[in-house]
């Protein structure tokens, strides 16, 4: 019996170790798709959906927006479209003010990132991003999601049986020792490689992703704001791969950031004004589906000051930028 028994916690173990470097390989192997784009350089806003995903892509067009005047932020996240605005040429930035247009010019911020975040521009960036391999497809993580089910059932079973092992070790001598700590062995390898992965399969970038990220970043350094009036490089790349604290207003960013939470909410939404799609608790995925970004690859901002739903850390800029009117008059 305790020869038996002992042969049962190897093969546990070994059971467990295998699982596990299937899940591993076959995890890395998704991620190492080739990329297939042409090479050029991404703009803003596709950045902003590696970093942040449809959230961030959405506040890079809100900080942009505001800071440029064409919309106004209130106190408590209302933001209304100013008059005579120029048409901007990005498209997520275009269905901002569209949306603003449907609504009679004024609604929440939350409402508005829900309904630009499901909508046509900010689906058209994921598109695009798959299809230059910088995001996993959609199903996948399928073989590696089975394989991480395996594991968390095969970790059950060790622990039950590390459990069984430890009530009845007295009268076994050191086959039941022996058998009780292979059981442990399996269980809390099994918990630690299953917990890691948990995380992991929520990731949408691929390999490629990370690295364009990672280089991104790496041109545009966070906290060097480029003396120049180009919103784009002032605004928009900052943003995009940091998060709401580079927008350089520390007021429009508090009064953007006061809702972002509620962004996947549907208590701000109008009737019929929300698409589909559950959404994180910090509304980071509108549509669901993954976590995005090194800081933001398993939360909606970055960690610390820069994210979008963290604390303020920029210094300086006005307290009552030009996007940011209504915020200094009430709402």
């Amino acid at each position: 019996m305790e020869f038996t028994l002992l042969v049962i916690g190897v093969t546990l173990v070994a059971a467990v170790w295998t699982t596990a470097v299937g899940l591993r390989s076959e995890h890395r192997r998704v991620l190492a798709g080739p990329p297939r784009g042409t090479g050029a350089p991404l703009g803003p806003y596709e950045l902003a959906y590696l970093a942040g995903g449809p959230l961030r892509a959405v506040n890079t067009a809100l900080g942009v927006l505001a800071r440029a005047g064409s919309i106004r932020v209130a106190r408590g996240g209302r933001i209304s479209l100013v008059t005579g605005a120029l048409p901007p040429a990005e498209p997520v930035e275009k269905a901002v003010l569209d949306a603003l247009r449907q609504r009679g010019g004024s609604c929440p911020a939350a409402e508005l990132r829900r309904t630009v975040g499901t909508g046509v521009a900010v689906d058209g960036l994921r598109y695009r991003l798959l299809g230059m391999g910088l995001l996993v497809p959609e199903g996948a993580f399928a073989e590696a999601r089975r394989l991480h089910r395996r594991l968390l059932v095969l970790t059950v079973i060790a622990a039950l049986f590390e459990f069984g092992s430890l009530l009845s070790v007295l009268s076994w001598g050191h086959l039941g020792v022996l058998s009780t700590l292979a059981g442990a062995v399996a269980s809390v390898s099994g918990l630690v490689v299953y917990s890691r992965m948990r995380r992991a399969l929520r990731g949408a970038l691929s390999r490629a992703g990370h690295e364009t990220l990672a280089a991104a970043r790496g041109v545009h350094v966070r906290g060097a704001r480029p003396a120049t009036s180009d919103l784009a490089f002032a605004v928009a790349f900052p943003v995009a791969l940091y998060g709401l604290g580079e927008l350089g207003d520390p007021l429009l960013t508090e009064e953007l950031k006061r809702n972002a939470h509620t962004a996947g909410g549907g208590s701000s939404c109008a009737a019929g004004a929300c698409g589909g799609g559950s959404s994180s608790s910090d509304g980071s995925s509108f549509g669901g589906g993954g976590d995005f970004g090194s800081g933001d690859w398993g939360a909606g901002g970055d960690s610390g000051g820069g994210g979008d739903s963290g604390g303020s850390s920029c210094g300086g800029g006005s307290g009552c930028g030009s996007g940011c009117g209504g915020g200094c008059g009430g709402g």
